[in-house]
């Protein structure tokens, strides 16, 4: 049976009457909405929900509870990410006000409310439904589907003719757009790639011949179309699809997507594995221009021109630029004379004459080679794109640019590529466009409701919940207004909307770097060396590119760098490949490096202050991804003295010492066993490096179990806290006297040596961290579940060191 998206399916017919919709989360209530009966092949849209709600002549509250219902059901539960539904947002909240007021205005409401209506069905907001995919006996998806209906795997698409190709992609897209519509994914790098991903799949053999990728987020219609479209409504769910390629996940995916840049890399690797074994597969190997900025691209590249191997690079071109000056324009023109020769070149009769005239030159003599070489580079330059020759020097044969969405343009050119057994690397010039299919911009309605704010990001930070990012840059603004000095440089693959603030009010104080972490972090080291105090922001799992710099550069000349590790710990969808898992583990052992993590957005802003007056060695600090814990008045921070952790409750029984945003659910735990009767104490560590001693010394002479916890890897905190009680004594065990030695003993002890050994030796640590594998794409709590953090995890280890095992399987029920 085809499937179609938009409409509301149910093998029975669907009654409305009583108020009852079904929706993703659940059933939610409609107060006094009757809108007949719906069968199954009929469209519930919102248009009609909302049309019904203004006709009803009602003068009680029931229209603002229906109303209310719809809201929360539609609009906060549904696409929350969508632009057009901060839009929604307001003007159901007028209906609200205005069916609140009773039966006199309802004639009113009905005609000024109407066009209302038809202006959400013109931004496309009625064609958009509620309901729960793929779950019993519910399906939905956009517009139907009729040939991605029988394209279970690549192989179903040979015999398509190219205006039903056009069409395939026109469906994928419509598919992937319905995935953005229910706010799950930013699926722009994907719909940009919709016409590519049919082209390549429809000349090449996958899975025998190799199709790479260098990020996740341009693979989602690549996954549609390998035998995983029943699966993609689970993408970054728990035991769900990842959100990269994998190669545990589908024999199409021969390598793992990570954070870009190593598809060249990957894939010349399996093109020479290939010529050894004498094999014929071809392999290709797909970048995008965000993850040029990466030194290891070009390192590929090079090799690969060296190496000679037949291998095809596919530059997808999304016309980003990372510095685009006002006066200029990004976009690459893709014309007639364009696209004919690209064409040409990709051609075999080209190529053949190419080679031809390269092998009489050489003959004749090698002045003549090189001057034929250098018209040839010169004449492809005058016709190709500024940078084109850069390719060529570096020993890939370029090709491009060509349209990105122009099927038959790219099945043309990848045919001639695929067609020669000997060429070569090779690197097509693909321009796409990422808004492409895209709603219209909420910066073009929001203006007419509040002028003057038109920026979505900014609206949606005042009506959603705050992160850790936006208390970072709050507190660095902060810093930045007193200190003149003080600079940002950013790496990584995107900026958060937050950290754009700061750009927007320190322009000439903010360095956005892309995906250059190596030279972020050196950059930063610079800076610092000329009398700056730079501030250097990378999310925890870039940071790892960046380490030799870090060791280098920073730590072993003592370069007052101050490095801010954004999204540390669990990540929840994104998984294992952004999971900021290991940062405190090797930060921690570098000798000058002072380590530190806040408990929450308080003291993030106080160990902000505290990294700003440091200039004699460098300094990191972690936070979380996720939401701020709620502190009155977290912005003025104070400077937080060096190695100097705090004991937030007193207990006698268990010490419970926190690193990071793991000491809110020390807090948690710590609630839950007081009412089991237990008393425990929960520290916050703040520094990993350099250990509050004092305070760990503490905790162990006045406990008899010392639990630290944290979201890190094995050989992070914990491991700085056992090295210190061990050399400390704490962690001694009984010692086997002989009669003389223990006769001395006694003789100059007041107890017998017994007695001294139990009251003294039966101290007991245990570490709570992540466990020695890669937590995959999960929700936050479940990650942390499965980690065993969790409030309940930690109460529950408490029980079991106390000997109240049965009470701990009870707390975990």
């Amino acid at each position: 049976m085809a499937q179609t998206s938009g409409k509301l399916h149910q093998e029975d017919d669907i009654q409305l009457n009583d108020g009852v919709v079904m929706h993703e989360s659940g059933c939610r209530v409609l107060a006094g909405c009757d809108l007949g009966t719906y069968d199954r092949a009929q469209t519930v849209t919102v248009g009609q929900v909302v049309s019904s709600l203004v006709n009803k002549k009602d003068d009680s509250l029931s229209g603002c509870a229906t109303v209310m219902c719809f809201l929360l059901n539609g609009c906060l539960l549904g696409n929350k990410s969508s632009d057009w539904e901060i839009v929604g947002l307001w003007k159901l909240l007028c209906i609200v006000w205005v069916l609140g007021l009773g039966a006199k205005l309802q004639i009113w409401a009905t005609s000024m409310l109407q066009p209302i209506c038809m202006e959400w069905l013109a931004l496309g907001f009625a064609g958009r439904t509620r309901a729960l995919a793929n779950n019993s006996d519910f399906f939905w998806e956009e517009v139907p589907t009729p040939i991605l209906d029988m394209v279970e795997n690549p192989i179903n698409m040979k015999n398509l003719s190219p205006k039903e190709l056009k069409q395939l992609s026109d469906e994928i897209r419509g598919e992937l757009s319905f995935m953005v519509s229910k706010g799950q994914k930013n699926l722009k790098a994907s719909l940009s790639v919709v016409e590519l991903t049919v082209a390549i799949h429809y000349v090449f053999h996958a899975p025998m011949d190799k199709i790479l990728w260098d990020i996740g987020d341009q693979t989602y219609a690549h996954k549609l179309l390998t035998e995983r479209r029943s699966l993609i409504s689970t993408l970054g769910q728990k035991n769900g699809l990842s959100g990269y390629t994998s190669r545990s996940e589908s024999e199409f995916d021969p390598f793992g997507a990570a954070h870009g840049c190593n598809s060249i890399s990957a894939g010349l690797g399996l093109a020479v594995a290939r010529d050894i074994k004498g094999k014929r597969e071809r392999v290709v190997s797909v970048i995008s221009n965000e993850t040029t900025t990466t030194g290891q691209v070009y390192e590929a590249m090079s090799n690969a021109g060296y190496l000679d191997s037949n291998l095809v690079v596919i530059l997808n071109d999304s016309r980003h630029s990372l510095h685009l000056k006002p006066d200029e324009d990004s976009r690459t023109p893709i014309t007639a004379l364009s696209s004919s020769w690209s064409k040409v070149q990709s051609s075999k009769t080209f190529r053949r004459f190419r080679e031809v005239a390269k092998g009489l030159t050489k003959r004749v003599g090698k002045g003549l080679y090189e001057w034929a070489a250098k018209v040839d580079e010169y004449a492809r330059g005058m016709l190709g794109p500024t940078g084109s020759t850069l390719f060529e020097e570096l020993g890939l044969y370029y090709i491009g640019p060509v349209d990105g969405h122009n099927v038959e343009d790219l099945i043309c050119v990848l045919q001639e590529v695929a067609s020669l057994d000997s060429m070569g690397p090779v690197l097509i010039h693909v321009m796409t466009d990422e808004n492409i299919g895209q709603p219209k911009k909420m910066s073009e309605t929001v203006e007419n409701l509040d002028e003057g704010s038109s920026d979505i990001d900014s609206l949606i930070s005042r009506i959603g919940p705050q992160t850790y990012d936006h208390y970072f840059i709050e507190a660095l603004s902060l810093e930045a207004e007193k200190d003149k000095d003080i600079v940002a440089v950013h790496a990584g693959m995107r900026m958060e909307s937050s950290i754009q603030l700061f750009q927007e009010n320190f322009p000439d104080r903010f360095f956005d770097v892309g995906m250059a972490e190596q030279h972020a972090v050196t950059f930063s080291a610079g800076l610092a060396c000329g009398g700056l105090k730079p501030f250097c922001i990378i999310p925890s799992a870039f940071l790892q590119r960046a380490y030799d710099q870090i060791v280098h550069d920073v730590d072993r000349q003592k370069v007052p760098v101050r490095f801010a590790i954004t999204k540390a710990g669990m990540v929840g969808s994104d998984g294992p490949v952004c999971s900021g898992s290991f940062d405190v583990t090797f930060m921690s052992c570098l000798p000058n490096m002072i380590v530190m993590a806040p408990s929450d957005e308080f003291e993030l802003a106080r160990m902000v202050a505290t990294a700003a007056q440091i200039d004699d060695q460098p300094v990191c600090f972690r936070y979380p991804r996720g939401t701020i814990v709620g502190i009155d008045n977290p912005k003025c921070g104070t400077p937080i003295e060096i190695g100097k952790g705090k004991v937030l409750i007193e207990g006698k029984d268990v010490a419970l010492l926190g690193y990071g945003a793991m000491v809110q659910n020390c807090l948690l735990a710590q609630s839950l066993l007081s009412k089991l009767g237990v008393e425990v104490t929960v520290a916050d560590a703040r520094f990993c490096k350099p250990l509050d001693i004092k305070l760990v010394r503490n905790l162990c002479e006045n406990h008899a179990f010392l639990i630290t916890v944290e979201e890190g890897s094995v050989g992070g905190f914990g491991s700085h806290v056992a090295q210190f009680i061990a050399l400390d004594g704490k962690l001694d065990g009984r010692v086997k006297l002989s009669p003389v030695e223990a006769s001395a003993f006694s003789f100059n002890n007041s107890k017998p040596i017994n007695d001294y050994l139990w009251s003294e030796m039966t101290f007991k640590w245990r570490p709570i961290v992540l466990p020695d594998t890669y937590i995959e794409h999960a929700s936050p709590n479940e990650q942390l579940t499965r980690a065993g953090l969790t409030g309940h995890h930690i109460a529950a280890t408490v029980l079991s060191l106390l000997g109240r095992t049965r009470e701990a399987l009870l707390l975990m029920c």
